[in-house]
């Protein structure tokens, strides 16, 4: 059945007292009902509690007409500020340097003004030549622009001689490749081009209309531009490449707009530095940061050199907030217990859900128990198909798709996870929850949070007093969320951790916190989050890790906070400091149990094993029939994994599949057993009473359920948590 509903909420979490709004798309305009449900369980898995949905009275509920909504994508630029009214210009010259990235076989827009009949056009053809469109007419160049190099481009009108210039020239490093264009320029005569207003510019797109205050754009343009300019006369190309090149214009009268991406790079605008303050925004988060034509190598961090990267890298894919109009709304009424709830709305048999966390009140009492919610984790993968891509290209067949995953490879406007590219080959480094994300509720694939509802029934059934948080919020309050719990539950895979989420972490267990890691590859990437895309969440996969993409060189420091992105281990902070083990291998093919060592047996960890007296722990479980695997985790004391902690079962002889982690080879190896690929069950105590659990495995939680919680990984996680919430102190051992 083709998939027809969609929806996504404007907040990730709430709490009581909060209202979030939720926007519904019914592709076919059918009306649906709507009621909201509290995640207990999501997954519908053979041999699972199956989907296990709390019903919630709701004021929203009942039938909803159905909606259309707008579906599009594509970043721009446009201007949003001046100090004076706006006035046309009658003669006039556009520049900028140019780096597409694609030529898509359509039209895509270098920069746009003016609206309907009388708009002007600088644009890269279908066949990926610079042409100028207006007055009704098109003057193209007949050499295609070079993709994935830079060119300088520009226009020139003299509206009495009616005379059109349009120049293009290669620019930096590879302008002696014979497979970049030369300079070329042709004038064109008789041209009766429109006056144009700088108040109506546009970048990397045109106008197509409004909705309401929403500009409505198409011809969105995949590449970097840096350094725009737009002149009030009409000048030779020479005049206009050295303007282009210029980042000073005092006194300078000729200049009507100088825009300059370098600056704020961590913001969502850009300055004009011309003096006439055509200041603007740009939409849909175009990636910043990036390296512009000026680029030379010699600094890596943008902070450092900022003139050097003053690109902007525009997608026609580019997704922020799709802007949807609002369908329902629900204001969290006091008391609402703290958890995973959905919107669930339904039609024609179809059903979709819209997630949203409620985490408690800022002066509601903490339960004993926070089970923290993998947010973070959740919006890089939202929306992945990478899986998909990779088994068209090695095998030429797609496989069956869900009908989710259908809608997304059918829908590029809804955008992609991090693990997946632009249109353009380049790595996605921005995602937001203001748009549909499809893996962000239940009953989908068991990965992130339809798996992370393993360890929310474990809780539920073991009739423990616990609330929901989210990475989100433990970003915005860092150490003062944790320290209001006894004890913190990770979910099965909290792979990407922001600076004050590792900070609030560390300093809960200085603080004698109890920490229980249950899952693998946890704490992996640094990514950044900024109040000017509050909704959007930034990776680098910079030099090194397992990763689905490389950032270019020069671009490893992220646009939204400065700090050198990539791998934690990469800045000195290894996870095995954390929690006692880091990330080791990778494979899903199948799962292995853990084995006892002989630390099991130590007095520290008695209570752990209380009423366990198997060797082997976990030859089952619904992550590949074992507890260890998917992704795993080892100890390592090279990396910082405490020298006291206690390794008390190990899963090893893992299936040929699960291949070590990249970052630590010299070069190439071949396959072979290999002792460092292994899952690590590891305990360990803090200098100021408190303690941390880790699992080292995403399949742990699979196993949870067993024999309905009868089993022995059930049992060791269930002792252990009910040792972390008794108020009495762990100590730490004599050396």
């Amino acid at each position: 059945m083709k998939k027809k509903l969609a929806g996504y909420r404007d907040k990730i979490s709430v709490r009581p007292g909060d209202t979030v709004n939720f926007m519904i798309h019914s592709a076919d305009g059918a009306p649906y009902t709507a009621d909201l449900v509290r995640v207990r369980h999501g997954s519908r898995q053979e041999g699972s509690p199956g989907l296990v949905l709390e019903e919630v009275p709701a004021a929203f509920a009942g039938e909803k007409p159905g909606q259309v909504q707008d579906i599009r994508a594509g970043s721009y630029g446009f201007i949003t500020a001046a100090t004076k009214p706006s006035e046309t210009l009658d003669d006039y010259a556009i520049a900028v340097a140019v780096f597409p990235s694609r030529g898509n076989g359509k039209v895509q827009v270098l920069v746009s003004a003016n609206d309907s009949q009388k708009r002007l056009c600088l644009i890269i053809d279908v066949e990926g030549r610079l042409t100028v469109q207006g007055g009704g007419g098109t003057f193209g160049l007949p050499q295609a622009l070079p993709e994935k190099r830079w060119s300088f481009v520009g226009l020139s009108y003299n509206s009495d001689a009616k005379e059109l210039t349009v120049c293009q020239r290669p620019l930096g490093v590879g302008v002696a490749d014979p497979l970049t264009a030369s300079a070329e320029t042709k004038m064109f005569k008789d041209v009766a081009l429109p006056k144009i207003e700088p108040s109506t510019i546009l970048f990397a797109a045109q106008k197509e209309g409004q909705l309401g205050s929403r500009i409505l754009t198409i011809d969105h343009f995949n590449g970097r531009l840096d350094s725009p300019r737009l002149l009030n006369k009409a000048v030779s190309a020479d005049q206009l490449f050295e303007v282009v090149e210029t980042t000073e214009f005092t006194g300078n009268a000729t200049i009507e707009g100088a825009w300059d991406f370098s600056k704020d790079i961590s913001g969502s605008g850009f300055e004009d530095i011309s003096g006439k303050k055509w200041h603007g925004q740009f939409k849909n988060c175009p990636t910043r940061a990036v390296c512009g034509f000026r680029w030379t190598g010699d600094e890596q961090d943008w902070k450092q050199a900022p003139q050097e990267y003053g690109a902007v890298h525009f997608h026609e894919d580019d997704i922020y907030d799709s802007e949807w109009e609002p369908s329902f709304a629900w204001t969290v009424p006091e008391g609402t217990r703290s958890g995973a709830y959905a919107a669930r709305v339904q039609s024609g048999g179809e059903t979709d859900y819209v997630t949203v966390f409620v985490v408690p009140g800022k002066k509601d009492k903490k339960a004993p128990v926070a089970f923290l919610a993998s947010t973070a984790t959740y919006l890089a993968y939202a929306n992945e198909t990478v899986m998909v891509r990779i088994m068209q290209v090695m095998y030429g067949r797609t496989p069956p798709l869900p009908p989710e995953t259908d809608m997304l490879l059918n829908t590029p406007a809804f955008g992609l996870s991090q693990y997946d590219h632009h249109a353009d080959g380049s790595g996605i480094h921005y995602s937001s929850y203001l748009r549909p994300t499809m893996n962000m509720r239940p009953d989908v694939r068991e990965w992130a949070f339809c798996a992370d509802t393993a360890i929310i029934h474990w809780l539920e059934q073991g009739g423990w007093d616990y609330d929901v948080v989210t990475d989100h919020d433990l970003h915005r309050e860092g150490a003062e969320l944790p320290n209001d719990y006894q004890t913190v539950i990770t979910a099965t895979h909290p792979e990407y951790y922001s600076t004050p989420m590792l900070d609030g972490v560390e300093s809960y267990l200085s603080e004698g916190g109890r920490f229980m890691y249950m899952g693998g590859n946890g704490f992996y990437w640094r990514v950044g989050f900024n109040d000017a895309w509050p909704a959007t969440m930034e990776v680098r996969r910079a030099e090194d890790g397992t990763r689905a993409w490389i950032a270019e060189p020069g671009e490893y420091y992220q646009s939204f906070t400065g700090e050198y992105g990539g791998l934690w281990r990469r800045n000195r902070r290894a996870p095995n400091q954390l929690v006692g083990v880091g990330f080791a291998a990778q494979g899903f093919d199948e799962s292995r149990p853990y084995k006892r060592t002989d630390a099991a047996d130590d007095p520290r960890v008695r209570f752990m094993f209380e009423g366990v007296d198997d060797q082997v722990i976990g030859d089952f479980g619904l992550r590949g029939g074992g507890a260890g695997g998917e992704e795993i985790d080892r100890y390592d004391p090279s990396l910082g994994s405490p020298a006291h902690a206690l390794v008390v079962a190990t899963a090893g002889n893992m299936p040929p599949d699960m291949l070590r982690v990249k970052e630590e080879f010299y070069s190439t190896q071949p396959l072979g057993p290999d002792h460092n690929v292994r899952a690590d069950l590891t305990f360990f105590e803090t200098p100021s009473g408190g303690a941390v659990f880790s699992t080292g495995s995403i399949a742990w939680s699979g196993s949870l359920c067993h024999n309905n919680y009868d089993n022995n990984v059930a049992k060791i996680t269930t002792n252990t948590l009910n040792r972390f919430i008794n108020e009495t102190r762990f100590a730490m051992p004599a050396r």
